[in-house]
């Protein structure tokens, strides 16, 4: 292989091999290990923004205040470190889960602490137009009784949310009832600058009648 010929190889090849770095704030660290399962947790890479650098995202957790963490996502397109707080809505201990990407959505969970047992899933993805992360999906999951969950997954792309109540008998049947409604009022509005106690709670309050 000539020598321009290798040149001009290594320069396609060289971005997507270069890695972004985000920086821990201080008085923090990187979660290791989820409190919700036990299972290894750390940074993972991504090819999340509109370049071919790979992007980072990890979870880190306050060394001194107990349930305090933070979601750091680098975006190498623009230079930039995102910083989402995980909170509590409730004031509860909160237990985040292993981060996953697919299909270019990042998502990220957590529970809380208490006997409902409430997990709250939230699934984010670049939008180039705007340069911003955008949220897309909204997913919650909790005990209504001892004998009732509650499903609900919302579309912020198409305002579609869908809420699935299962029952269990006590002869060990289950009996589900699904039901489906609109509300365009958070459609691709909201970002990872918005996500916030109060977004959480208005998120959660979509599709509650039917909960």
């Amino acid at each position: 292989m000539n020598k321009k010929l290798l040149l001009n190889l290594l320069l396609l090849i060289f971005p997507t091999l270069l890695l972004a770095q985000v920086t821990i704030p201080k008085g923090y660290e990187v979660l290791k290990e989820s409190p919700a399962n036990g299972k290894e947790m750390g940074k993972i890479f991504m090819l999340f923004d509109d370049d071919l650098r790979k992007d980072e995202a990890v979870i880190i957790k306050n060394e001194a205040t107990l349930s305090n963490y933070k979601l750091l996502i680098y975006l190498s397109n623009l230079n930039k470190q995102v910083e989402i707080d995980l909170p509590s809505t409730s004031d509860f201990q909160i237990y985040p889960i292993q981060l996953t990407f697919k299909n270019k959505v990042l998502q990220f969970g957590c529970f809380e602490d208490g006997t409902a047992a409430f997990g709250r899933f939230i699934k984010l993805r670049f939008d180039p137009p705007s340069r911003r992360i955008k949220v897309i999906g909204y997913d919650v999951s909790y005990r209504a009784s001892p004998t009732e969950n509650i499903d609900k997954s919302y579309n912020l792309l198409t305002g579609n949310y869908v809420v699935k109540r299962t029952s269990y008998k006590a002869n060990g049947q289950t009996k589900i009832k699904t039901f489906t409604g609109k509300n365009e009022h958070f459609k691709n509005r909201v970002f990872s600058e918005n996500l916030g106690r109060k977004m959480f709670d208005n998120l959660d309050n979509v599709g509650s009648k039917y909960e």
